[in-house]
């Protein structure tokens, strides 16, 4: 029977020809993926770009048909000068440390394990041209460890890695405590707003003393904890109701409540006013010789005020370690201030003639800042060359010496040796 109609196959899809093809497109489409995903990924990291904003290249790359967007960017965009994400460069390595220093070590270093509350050797953290590079420390037990730098510097990397919050690539820490008596405080303090401050250090008491008894030491050491940072009047307030410094000085109890041995301080001085931070280093300076202390600031007149030892960090780099006496002695010109009654001509020319003497000039009417080649020689001349004169001394004082001065000098001295080919290999 011959059917009325004829048959015809229904209508082919456009791309049904492509079809058997396209498994030998599938890689095709994965490289072109991949060029997209490099050039954003590149692009992401780059510190700057050429011809045309980010947001431009960015719009470049997803919107042009693949492969021209991410061509147009590697050709004309990519900054090939070494700033981009795609290149690591590593800053210069710090100058060696002086005799002096190095000698100051050894004695730290020398003086036993059990004096040592913590020793960290070649920790080196890599993000790409920042973070830490070789950093060795000692930090004798019972003292106030002051870690300085500017910001970015790479003291909560160190910090984070000490409290075994953060790994280093390479190096070691050893700890000469019980991890279980480290406590930690953060730069920024972050609790649950919901709660009040009492219940966020009851939590914390039973998070690092978990075998004390609630009911019987646990209300006390609370109570002590917040009453030690000044926060009593404030036990019952909700944490979300408390200001920045007040966050600050609640981080500190939660550290203090397990009553450790090792403190580790990121920044403990940066939210306060102050009144605050008087009252914060002196509860830091009080510790001293009861427990060891590890802080970090860029305000260096905390550090020097309470920390009997220092590290300096710049860019990862750690510049100097040893005691604050030992950074201004070595790093500060040993200088006077010295006040004579009547003409101050003659005494002023008599110095300036000395050999051990290297510089004379007037602060006063009647007074002279005379800077000497050491203490010793200070010490021994002034009172001399006055006595000489016949002239009547009326005071005889070392100018201040302060550790941004000596920090400053240190500093300075380290970017010489680098940019002269002094530094180590």
């Amino acid at each position: 029977m011959t059917a009325l109609w004829p048959q015809t196959s229904g209508p082919s899809h456009p791309l049904a020809h492509l079809l058997p093809a396209l498994p030998a497109l599938i890689p095709v489409l994965v490289l072109l993926l991949g060029l997209d995903v490099y050039c954003l990924v590149n692009l992401v990291r780059a510190k700057s770009v050429r011809n045309a904003p980010k947001l431009a290249w960015a719009i470049v790359i997803l919107c042009v048909s693949a492969p021209l967007g991410a061509i147009l960017y590697l050709f004309f965009g990519m900054d090939r000068s070494g700033s981009s994400g795609g290149a690591v460069t590593r800053p210069p390595r710090a100058a060696a440390p002086t005799a002096r220093v190095q000698a100051a070590q050894a004695v730290v270093r020398t003086a036993g394990l059990a004096q040592l509350a913590l020793t960290a050797t070649g920790l080196t953290r890599d993000y790409g041209g920042t973070g830490l590079f070789d950093v060795d420390l000692a930090v004798p037990r019972g003292s106030i460890y002051g870690l300085v730098g500017l910001n970015g510097a790479g003291k909560t990397t160190l910090l984070s890695i000490i409290a075994g919050t953060r790994h280093a690539d390479r190096g070691s820490v050893s700890v000469a405590v019980d991890r279980r008596q480290i406590a930690v405080c953060p730069d920024v303090p972050d609790f649950d707003s919901w709660l009040t401050a009492a219940e966020v250090l009851d939590l914390a008491r039973s998070l690092v003393a978990p075998a004390t008894p609630p009911a019987v030491r646990g209300a006390a050491e609370v109570t002590t904890a917040l009453r030690t940072v000044g926060l009593a009047d404030a036990a019952n307030r909700r944490v979300g109701g408390l200001s920045r410094g007040m966050l600050q000085r609640l981080g500190l109890a939660c550290a203090l409540v397990g009553d450790p041995e090792l403190l580790i301080l990121d920044e403990p001085m940066s939210a306060l006013d102050p009144a605050g931070r008087a009252d914060m280093l002196s509860l830091v300076a009080a510790m001293r010789g009861t427990r060891t202390v590890i802080f970090s600031s860029h305000i260096l007149a905390d550090v020097q005020r309470v920390a009997d030892q220092v590290g300096i960090l710049r860019d990862g780099r750690l510049l100097y370690e040893g005691s604050t006496r030992e950074l201004m002695d070595t790093y500060l010109t040993p200088s006077w201030l010295l006040r004579v009654a009547g003409n101050a001509e003659p005494v002023a020319a008599a110095l300036a003639a000395q050999s051990w003497v290297t510089k004379v000039e007037r602060a006063e009417p009647d007074m002279l800042k005379v800077q000497a080649t050491s203490i010793e020689d200070g010490e021994r001349g002034i009172p001399a060359v006055i006595s000489g004169c016949g002239a009547r001394q009326v005071s005889c004082e070392p100018a201040a010496a302060d550790l941004e001065s000596a920090f400053l000098a240190l500093t300075a001295a380290s970017e010489t040796a680098v940019m002269t080919g002094r530094a180590r290999p």
